[in-house]
């Protein structure tokens, strides 16, 4: 009897020590003898999904925030809180990270297309985009499989049709259209009519329905998610610039100040999710998280 009793207490000791075997790695000990409840982010941050163009509005209420280039540029976040950290690029990930001219499939030829893209991927809009965001957006003149793409003649408008409808966010893809590729096109006898938005889906919707001729402002994966999941049929027609993530805070200079337990803001859409949670492991403030969605429950635990 008082061996199965001794053998009892043994057993409870390990299961208080080390807990039950459920599937969920046991808590390890650290030399100062608490525990770390989260392997994937040791530093207990919360990880806050918002909306990417809501983030600049949200700083002030979040210890940091990891805020898309473009939205950076339009809350003027360079002038008042200037990035702590940005991301940088090899050559792969400068594919997923650019932003694309979009049209919807079977126009890539039509010869609005053929001028709209020699136009954008000009000379004039690559010194255009490296004098006026001083390294806040890149140029990026590539097509979807990351071949450098140059500039070819633009074909001379005829007919009753030219008129070319371009979809765009206001910085800076509203801006080189506006500024640089529209006098270019009109050079060439075309009219440029650029349709500004203010959010990610009525863009890609307005193009599949055939309301516009393109669209300018988002990333490859984003167009191949909302063709997934929104039974759109858009290609990319060229890549023309990178916006690197930033790290932005309204009151902390360095990562080094991020204190425990900080709430961390990211962009809830799911590209750009990823993205950011990748940005996040390669500054090591997260230890190889998942970049799912879904799975942020791992994160914040």
């Amino acid at each position: 009897m008082k061996k199965t009793i001794r053998t009892l207490i043994a057993a409870l000791l390990l299961i208080a020590l080390f807990g039950c075997n459920s599937g969920t790695p046991a808590p390890t000990p650290t030399s100062s003898g608490e525990e770390t409840v989260n392997s994937v982010n040791p530093h207990s941050f919360e990880i806050v999904p918002i909306e990417a163009a809501n983030l600049p509005l949200n700083l002030k209420d979040l210890g940091v925030a990891v805020i898309n280039g473009n939205y950076a540029l339009e809350a003027k976040l360079n002038e008042t809180n200037p990035a702590i950290a940005i991301e940088e690029f090899d050559a792969e990930s400068s594919v997923r990270r650019t932003n694309y001219l979009a049209v919807k499939e079977g126009n890539e030829d039509s010869p609005k297309i053929q001028a709209l893209v020699a136009a954008i991927v000009s000379p004039d809009v690559a010194t255009y985009i490296e004098g006026t965001y001083k390294g806040a957006v890149i140029t990026s003149f590539v097509d979807a499989e990351g071949k450098a793409v140059t500039a070819g003649e633009i074909p001379e408008a005829s007919g009753d049709d030219t008129t070319i409808r371009v979809g765009a966010t206001l910085v800076p893809h509203a801006e080189i259209l506006n500024n640089i590729v529209k006098p270019t096109l009109e050079a060439k006898g075309w009219t440029l009519e650029v349709v500004e938005f203010a959010d990610y889906v009525l863009p890609n919707t307005s193009l599949e329905e055939g309301e516009l001729d393109a669209n300018y402002f988002q990333t490859l994966g984003y167009l191949n998610n909302q063709n997934e999941e929104r039974g759109l049929h858009l290609v990319a027609a060229v890549g023309v610039h990178i916006e690197p993530m930033g790290v932005y805070s309204a009151s902390i200079t360095s990562l080094a100040d991020i204190p425990d337990g900080a709430s961390i803001g990211v962009p809830n859409d799911t590209d750009n999710y990823a993205r950011a949670i990748d940005f996040l492991n390669a500054l090591g403030l997260l230890e190889n998280a998942p970049t799912d969605p879904e799975a942020i429950s791992e994160i914040n635990g």
